[in-house]
């Protein structure tokens, strides 16, 4: 992932760290997710974020394309996107869909967890 790629993500996770940690999360749970996303047909990929938070997306597209990143809404993953993310890879574009952290097969700390307030950006 190039560090753009990389700052863009981070940039997205400091826009939803409050309503993430205040939201009710409660699984500790970690579920594994396929290799391959039943929805999209692409590969389920991690990106390790700050006290071992694991962050999926999905990238579709040549590697020289131009980046995009999409972002799914509330209760929903990154498999939303599934004919958008084939759409823009399709027509040349580098497109990343994420889960955001809280969602999906990305990490879920308990809100009131050290692990989940060594992350929230108040600390």
């Amino acid at each position: 992932m190039t560090t753009s790629i990389r700052n863009i993500i981070l940039i997205s996770y400091v826009l939803v760290l409050s309503l993430s940690t205040v939201s009710g999360l409660s699984s500790n749970s970690i579920i594994t997710p396929p290799k391959i996303s039943p929805a999209t047909q692409l590969p389920n990929l991690f990106y390790n974020w700050k006290s071992n938070q694991r962050i999926r997306y999905q990238v579709c597209g040549p590697e020289d394309g131009k980046p995009v990143l999409l972002v799914h809404g509330l209760f929903v993953n990154s498999d939303h996107w599934r004919k958008t993310i084939r759409f823009l890879g399709d027509e040349g574009y580098r497109a990343y869909a994420i889960d955001l952290w809280g969602c999906g097969y990305s990490s879920k700390p308990p809100r009131d967890s050290a692990e989940a307030q060594s992350v929230n950006g108040e600390n």
